[in-house]
Formats: C-alpha cells, sequence, structure tokens
C-alpha cells in the first residue's frame, strides 16, 4: 500500500515537471496590434504605355523624310518634369528631339546592311521602377550602286570580270538586281550590242546568277565600246544610259559580199 502511494507521489511529481518544461518551450504569442496600428497596404499605379509609330508606313527610298511619333499618357503637371529622349540607327534626325515626334533625313541609309531606320525613344520622369522605352523601324529602299566598268578587253579579262561580279552577288545576303548597260562604239558592227547583251545574260546564268535578277540593256553608242555594271535593289530607280555619239552618226561598217564558189 505504501509502494503504491509513493509510486502515485512520483507519477504527480513527474508529470508537474513536464509540465513546466512543455510551457517553458512554447513560443511566446505576440501582443496582436490594435486598429491604429494595423499596416496600409500601398496601392501601386502600373506604369503608363509607351508605343512609337512611323510615318509613312512600308517602304521608302533613301533620302526621304520620314518621321516617328511617341504616344503615352501623360497629365498636364506631369509634362514639364518629363525627358524624351530619340537616337536613330540611320539617318539624321532634323527636328523634335526632346519632344513626342521627330523627323529623320533618310539619305545614306539605305546603303546600311539592315537598309532601314530603326528611332528608339527614352522618357524619363515617371515612377523609378518604370522603363518607359520603345521602337519602331522604317525598312529604306537603297539606291543604284554602280560596280565596275570596262572597255574593250580579251575573252579572259571579259569572263574574269563576269565572274568577279557573280561572286559578290552570290556572298551579299540581298537579293538586288544586277543591271549591264552595252554600249556600242562608233566603228562597231552592226548587231554588236544584241550579241555582247547574250552573251553577258548567259556568262552570269553560268555563274549562279537567276536569270530574273539579270537586266541588259542597249546603251546607245559612245567612242568605243563600253560596258556598265550596276547594283540595284528592288524598288529603285535603275541607271540610265548615257550615250556620247548620237546615232544618227553611225555609219556601220560595209561588209563584203560573199563569193559564190
Amino acid at each position: 500500500m505504501v509502494k503504491r502511494a509513493q509510486f502515485r507521489c512520483l507519477v504527480f511529481i513527474f508529470s508537474a515537471l513536464f509540465g513546466i518544461t512543455v510551457r517553458a518551450q512554447l513560443p511566446q504569442r505576440p501582443p496582436r496590434p490594435t486598429p491604429e496600428q494595423q499596416p496600409v497596404e500601398q496601392s501601386t499605379q502600373p506604369c503608363p504605355p509607351v508605343a512609337v509609330q512611323p510615318q509613312p508606313f512600308g517602304t521608302v527610298r533613301d533620302g526621304q523624310k520620314i518621321y516617328f511619333t511617341a504616344s503615352y499618357p501623360v497629365s498636364p503637371e506631369q509634362r514639364p518634369a518629363l525627358t524624351v529622349v530619340w537616337n536613330t540607327s540611320a539617318g539624321t534626325i532634323l527636328q523634335g528631339q526632346g519632344t513626342n515626334r521627330i523627323e529623320v533625313d533618310t539619305a545614306g541609309a539605305g546603303n546600311t546592311p539592315d537598309r532601314e531606320v530603326k528611332a528608339e525613344v527614352w522618357i524619363n520622369g515617371f515612377a523609378p521602377e518604370c522603363v518607359m522605352q520603345a521602337s519602331a523601324s522604317i525598312k529604306i529602299i537603297g539606291p543604284a550602286t554602280k560596280f565596275g566598268d570596262f572597255g574593250e578587253v580579251s575573252s579572259e579579262k571579259f569572263s574574269a570580270n563576269i565572274k568577279a561580279l557573280a561572286d559578290f552577288m552570290a556572298q551579299s545576303p540581298l537579293q538586288d538586281n544586277v543591271y549591264v548597260i552595252v554600249y556600242a562604239g562608233r566603228s562597231s558592227e552592226r548587231g554588236f550590242t544584241q550579241s555582247w547583251v547574250k552573251k553577258i545574260k548567259t556568262e552570269l546564268a553560268t555563274d549562279g546568277i537567276t536569270e530574273s535578277r539579270i537586266y541588259a540593256m542597249d546603251g546607245g553608242f559612245r567612242e568605243q565600246p563600253f560596258f556598265d555594271f550596276w547594283i540595284v535593289p528592288a524598288g529603285a530607280d535603275p541607271p540610265r544610259a548615257e550615250p556620247t555619239v548620237k546615232r544618227s552618226e553611225i555609219v556601220y561598217p560595209k561588209t563584203a559580199p560573199v563569193k559564190k564558189p
């Protein structure tokens, strides 16, 4: 009986100690804040959109003036605090830097690898986390570019010149056209231009240039035979022939009649 009482006493003491230990390890719950102490959620305003519109749309010729306009929502109170900065990949900004609309001269942009004018605008003055930047581009039709010319040469030199032109066209990523102007000399035989136009087109095609990209024309007459080669982008104005001898001045050499045996 005494042993049972002693056991119950030990259980009571152990339970009391264990309960104290467990309660001591529980974390203290922080006091609940009053309504005045409740945190207030900050409402964040989204950054305003910005876009750039080119004018005109589509493609333009090298040297033509174009325009870029930036649109973005802004209140009259915000406008004086904004800073607008433009940059173009080619061409020259004529006016409008610092405003939402610029005028650009595209002279020379048609000779760049991309043949385009890309305009980028940065607008500062909104919230620091807002990246106010946008861009737009306009494709430029490059001008006709002279590749080279030569007069009367040997057959080997002629073929080498044609091969050099074909290699240049093959290495270019642009699908430009080839224009060849053939001038007959003052004393050239009749049919000189036609025979050489046919020969040039045949050799260029043999060297890998698609026939639809080859244009060969009769340029008229000069003092000596002359061959003029041009690279012309699609949509560009082709070169014009510049003869130096009037056709009315030409007297074709007479051919000796063939004697019958």
